[in-house]
């Protein structure tokens, strides 16, 4: 494991802590991250991906039940939609 010390700054109303380019390299860190507060601790990880899994729960519900389909509550309203927004455009 590889630790580095440095100082807590302020920047603003804030306390601020630089971290070196190569530190956050080597941590697979990316634009976005969540800490978590601890004992002594902040921990910094990557934020999880919201739809990680949701492949596989798509796949799984296909195969369970056949097809997705693509009809909605709304019916054919689309064709009404269009006779609408074009009356008296059209002529």
């Amino acid at each position: 494991m590889n630790y580095i010390t440095t100082n807590l700054t302020t920047s603003g109303n804030s306390v601020a802590v630089r971290l070196p380019k190569e530190l956050l390299r080597m941590s697979g860190l990316t634009k976005k991250v969540r800490l978590q507060a601890k004992n002594g601790q902040i921990i910094i990880s990557n934020t999880p991906n919201p739809r990680h899994g949701w492949k596989n729960q798509i796949e799984q519900e296909l195969k369970a039940h056949g097809k997705l389909s693509m009809v909605d509550d709304y019916g054919d309203m689309s064709q009404e939609i269009d006779a609408t927004l074009t009356d008296g455009l059209n002529k």
